[in-house]
C-alpha cells in the first residue's frame, strides 16, 4: 500500500522550481485541497499540476475546522492540515514553520522540502553525492527561505550518507 502524502503549496512550488517534483510522486499518493491547486496555478512557472497529483475537497466537518484554524495559518496550509486529518495521511508536507508546529500538535507526521530531499537520498532516488548536494543548494535560489543552519545540517546529512 502506498503512503498517503498531503501537501500544501510550498513543497509543490519549491520542488517544481528545482526540477525535483518527481520525488513527491515517489513518496506516495499525493493529494491536495483545491485551494492548494489554485495557489500552485497562480505561482508556479508552468501553473500546471502533474497528472499524478489528486485534488480532493474537504468534508464539511473538516472544512469547518479549517475555517476556525485559518485565523492562525494561511488558507492553503490550513486546508492541507485538515485534509491530512480527514484522510489519515501518512505524511503532511509543508515548509511553513507555524503550520508544521500546528500540524505536529495535532499528531501529524510533518516533513518539508529539505526533508523530502533527504528521504530521496536515503531511498536511493537521487543519484550521487553531487546530485544530492545540488538540490538543497538549488532550493536556496528558489522561493523557499532556508536558514544557514538547516542548509548546513542537510549538507552534513548528505555527506554522511555518501561517506558510509
Amino acid at each position: 500500500m502506498r503512503r498517503i502524502v498531503i501537501c500544501d503549496t510550498g513543497p509543490l512550488l519549491h520542488l517544481s522550481e528545482v526540477n525535483a517534483l518527481h520525488l513527491l510522486h515517489l513518496a506516495g499518493d499525493v493529494i491536495i485541497p483545491p485551494v492548494v491547486a489554485d495557489e500552485f496555478a497562480q505561482n508556479a512557472p508552468s501553473g500546471k499540476l502533474p497528472d499524478w497529483v489528486q485534488v480532493k475537497n474537504l468534508d464539511k466537518s473538516y472544512g469547518k475546522k479549517a475555517v476556525r484554524w485559518a485565523k492562525q495559518i494561511d488558507a492553503g496550509e490550513v486546508a492541507a492540515i485538515a485534509l491530512a486529518l480527514q484522510g489519515q495521511a501518512d505524511w503532511l508536507l509543508s515548509d511553513d514553520a507555524r503550520a508544521r508546529q500546528f500540524a505536529e500538535s495535532l499528531g501529524l507526521e510533518v516533513h518539508g522540502s529539505i526533508g523530502l530531499l533527504l528521504w530521496g537520498v536515503a531511498e536511493g532516488h537521487i543519484g550521487g553525492r553531487d546530485d544530492a548536494l545540488r538540490l538543497p543548494n538549488a532550493l536556496v535560489d528558489s522561493s523557499l527561505w532556508i536558514s544557514d543552519r538547516v542548509l548546513g545540517q542537510a549538507r552534513k546529512a548528505i555527506d554522511k550518507f555518501f561517506s558510509e
